[in-house]
Formats: structure tokens, C-alpha cells, sequence
């Protein structure tokens, strides 16, 4: 992984300096498909309540502004690196089983990631591109933003809002057992036309999602995510009039 890190450095820097083969847009994920397990049954809050840890199953969310930006360096024609720094949103809520039938069960975070891939493109000639990638994902922090924000409440149809209060409070709890960094592996196909690429993207952690470990807990054990990502190059004026062809 150190010398992976070291090689990719080295190749933008080496870019950047003479400014070759080097691609730079923005990406774009609206979708996300997600799945979190537990090493346990039942979650323990503070507040000595407790609620079904995990349903084994994948959900499907709407990340809202989920975004970054990309530099890729064509190594070969076929061959090419690339890195991200993307704002992702990280979706939750369903995977606790007693929060279904909530108004307010979104268990949902952003972090920064920073993923360093290694591609091929299958026919770099063709209409069509079709690339294939794997790499690793550099995942860091759990914010709370306006975007995607778990501390917003509605008050039920009994205006019960002490429940949704404490149900706030436990969301908070939940997102503050994530590690402020941990490593995913990513694979990916996509599709390029015209400098713009639809990319279906699977990730996976490598290290341990918690922050501090709870043997009488339950504690977070692996995440699966599926990503949706459109992604667009920013053409220069040497490359605008190879996207118009």
C-alpha cells in the first residue's frame, strides 16, 4: 500500500510539471446501494435502550449532493491512474431494523474520500469505452452537515416529541462509534463517451470501522457499498475537439 501511495504521488507530481497525458473533471454520485453488519444482536445505547442490530440486507438511497473531483493520468492508451477527492454521502438508516417504521431513521454521515485507482480501458479506440478499475478508498471523517443531516426531527401524529429527541440522540450515538479513518477496496466497470463516464463502483473496508471496540456492544463489522458515479472531464482546448468527434 506505502509504495502504491509513493508511485501515485510520484506520477502527479510528474503531471503536474509537464502537464501530459492528464485528465481532470468532476464526478457525481447520486446513488447508493449499502449494507452494514454487527458482530452482535442488539445495540445498547447510553440511554439503556436497545435496538435490533442490522437486517443482513442492502438499501437503496438518494445521497443528494454527493461530489468531488478527479485527476487521471493516461499511463498507455489502455492503461490509466487515477485519484479522487470526493464529498459522499454514507447511508444508513434502514440497516436498523426498529427505526422502519420512523419518520426519522436516517443514520446518514458524509465523509472525504480519497480513492487511488489503477485502470484499463478494454477498447480505447472504440465509440463506447468500456474500463475496468481497482484501487483503495481513503475514507475520512463523519460529518453532519446540512445536506445530510440526522439531527433534523418531525414531531408524529400524537406530537410524541420527546421520542424523536431521544431518537436523535441515539443517531448521534451511533455515528460517533465510527473511526474518523478507515481503508476500503474499490472495483469498477464503466462506460466513457464524449469525456462523460457511468461508473458502477463496489467498496468494501479493509480496517476496522470503530472507533473504540465494546465487548459487551454491538460493534460495527464490515460495510458494502455500491456506488453510482457519473463522472465528466473538464476539456481543454486541445481536448475540446476530440469530444465533439
Amino acid at each position: 500500500m506505502r509504495k502504491f501511495l509513493i508511485i501515485l504521488l510520484l506520477i502527479v507530481i510528474r503531471q503536474i510539471v509537464f502537464a501530459q497525458k492528464t485528465e481532470i473533471g468532476v464526478v457525481y454520485s447520486p446513488i447508493l446501494v449499502s449494507k452494514l453488519t454487527f458482530d452482535k444482536d442488539y445495540i445498547i445505547f447510553n440511554d439503556y435502550t436497545s435496538l435490533t442490530a442490522g437486517d443482513n440486507k442492502f438499501h437503496t438511497y438518494f445521497t443528494g449532493i454527493s461530489t468531488g473531483v478527479f485527476y487521471r493520468y493516461k499511463y498507455t492508451k489502455n492503461i490509466f491512474f487515477q485519484t479522487e477527492i470526493d464529498f459522499f454521502g454514507n447511508n444508513f438508516g434502514s440497516q436498523i431494523p426498529d427505526w422502519a417504521s420512523s419518520r426519522e431513521k436516517n443514520f446518514t454521515y458524509s465523509s472525504i474520500d480519497i480513492p487511488l485507482i489503477c485502470g484499463y480501458n478494454l477498447n480505447p479506440g472504440g465509440k463506447y469505452k468500456l474500463k475496468l478499475y481497482g484501487g483503495f478508498n481513503n475514507k475520512f471523517g463523519k460529518f453532519i452537515t446540512s445536506f445530510y443531516s440526522t439531527l433534523s426531527y418531525s414531531i408524529n401524529d400524537n406530537g410524541n416529541q420527546e421520542y424523536y429527541y431521544a431518537d436523535i440522540t441515539r443517531k448521534k450515538e451511533l455515528i460517533n462509534k465510527v473511526s474518523f479513518y478507515y481503508l476500503d477496496i474499490i472495483g469498477g466497470i464503466g462506460i466513457l463517451k464524449y469525456g462523460t463516464s457511468v461508473d458502477f463502483r463496489i467498496e468494501k473496508n479493509l480496517t476496522n470501522l470503530n472507533k473504540i471496540e465494546n465487548n459487551y456492544n454491538a460493534n460495527f463489522k464490515d460495510v458494502f457499498l455500491f456506488r453510482l458515479c457519473v463522472s465528466h472531464v473538464l476539456p481543454n482546448k486541445k481536448q475540446k475537439k476530440n469530444f465533439i468527434k
